[in-house]
């Protein structure tokens, strides 16, 4: 397919639309960890393992709950695509309804098993003990987090990306002052410690949760539902079809997180300084990849649509252009780890054990970013426009159970050094990264998901 110059500056202009904004939520959505992370630091190693640990649990679930949003957005940049605002409220409904399901379930296993929880991940008594009580406080944030999760994506597919930015700008302000009250006891306020950051946090989500609700409401997608049964709404078809894509996704998320968990399980058995570094770089890490998040996220908007519009050409013609600008930034973002990190790593208050931990992690790092980046945006926006969501879990199954885990577990026994473990853990990127993109250069993905059209919107992309 031939494009005018006219159209490959559309191309551009929508990308950037998307992208841009996108990059800068993410950033800003990962800060509410993120500024715990660092204000937690200035509070020593224990309470830097200790948040660490907590959140990498809470991102377990967090995962989960973005493997059913998966779903909903996959068909809702397709119905958009196809000018179909009700299938959007229709399938919100339905996602609404498991969210909060899985939330609620997660809060109570976690306020009744805190300490067992964190215990899995660390022997070391105060760090469990300051983990339990962190989580145990973050658990009540779950719900309004799964709600957050599911109303961004929705907006997402339909175009509507800047409201949301500046929501999230205002949450992160409003989290990082209620850190410094909490967690320092500034104000007159007790000083709470990690206790501080999570409840600084719970305050934040739902704040957050409260001003995404008005701004879905100003669309009309929750209008649309007005005129429509409560049998119309939970259609067993659509569920039906919601599923068969949802379930490999949800599965998919659960296999990856558990591994990641997994992956974080083995250095925590090379010690707590391994355990304080790995944590250290996410911050760091998390700026870089809100880049890639947010062009994954344009792709599988932009793809989406053009898929649920019957262009499918050219939605295989804009998976190439996003694979290439991807190649690219890789490149550059690699440099950048590795200008920036020791900068980054002397922001913390940590031994020079642990420092040169992470210095030595954030190289390996640098060298398999560009793969990893090319992942992202061709398994989680590409393959996932078009519905291809089981492709997705094999590849993951096959890169992170058979190459990734097994390499780091014998580079453990044969007590080989932190980054080359690392570096053997991450090896499933290159395997990932051949079928992956094998499988987008056949075409096979590109499945028009939604056949159903009831009224029509406009849609600008």
């Amino acid at each position: 397919m031939i494009e005018t110059i006219a159209e490959k500056k559309q191309f551009y202009r929508n990308m950037l639309a998307f992208a841009i904004p996108i990059t800068i939520q993410t950033l800003i959505t990962s800060s509410l960890n993120m500024v715990d992370s660092v204000m937690v630091g200035q509070l020593g190693v224990e309470s830097i393992a200790a948040v660490g640990l907590a959140n990498k649990i809470n991102t377990m679930l967090i995962i989960i709950l973005q493997g059913f949003a998966t779903g909903a957005a996959i068909f809702s940049a397709q119905y958009w695509g196809k000018g179909d605002k009700t299938g959007i409220s229709k399938v919100l409904m339905i996602t609404f309804a498991i969210i909060s399901s899985v939330s609620l379930l997660s809060m109570i296993l976690v306020v009744f098993n805190s300490n067992s929880i964190i215990g899995i991940f660390s022997d070391n008594s105060s760090v469990i003990v300051l983990g339990a009580s962190y989580i145990k406080l973050i658990s009540f944030s779950y719900l309004f987090t799964g709600l957050t999760i599911l109303i961004q994506v929705v907006l997402r597919s339909m175009g509507e990306v800047k409201s949301p930015m500046y929501i999230n700008i205002f949450v992160i302000v409003l989290n990082t002052v209620l850190n410094y009250i909490f967690i320092f006891g500034n104000f007159g306020a007790p000083a709470l410690g990690v206790e501080g950051a999570a409840l600084a946090t719970v305050f934040a989500r739902v704040i957050q949760t409260m001003l995404l609700f008005l701004l879905i409401q100003k669309f009309g997608i929750l209008t649309e539902l007005k005129r429509l049964t409560a049998k119309e709404i939970f259609d067993v078809t659509l569920i039906k079809n919601y599923l068969t894509i949802s379930i490999p996704s949800v599965i998919n998320h659960v296999v990856w997180t558990v591994g990641e968990m997994t992956f974080f399980w083995m250095y925590s058995l090379m010690g707590t300084d391994v355990i304080a570094a790995i944590t250290l770089i996410d911050p760091l890490v998390f700026i870089f990849m809100a880049t890639f998040i947010g062009i994954s996220d344009a792709s599988s908007i932009m793809v989406g649509n053009r898929i649920g519009a019957s262009q499918k050409e050219r939605a295989y013609l804009y998976s190439r252009r996003f694979l290439f600008l991807t190649f690219i930034l890789s490149i550059c973002a690699a440099f950048g780890v590795i200008l920036v990190s020791p900068l980054f790593i002397s922001l913390y208050k940590v031994t020079d054990t642990v420092a040169g931990y992470a210095s030595s992690v954030l190289l390996i790092y640098a060298l398999i970013i560009s793969p990893k980046f090319l992942n992202m945006v061709n398994n989680m926006g590409v393959l996932r426009a078009g519905g291809d969501t089981k492709y997705v879990l094999y590849l993951d199954l096959l890169g992170v159970w058979l190459v990734g885990l097994p390499l780091a577990a014998l580079g453990i026994y044969l007590k080989l050094p932190l980054y080359i473990v690392f570096a053997l853990g991450n090896s499933h990127e290159l395997v990932r990264l051949f079928f992956g993109i094998r499988r987008t250069l056949t075409k096979k993905w590109l499945n028009e998901i939604t056949n159903t059209t009831e009224k029509k919107i406009d849609s600008h992309y």
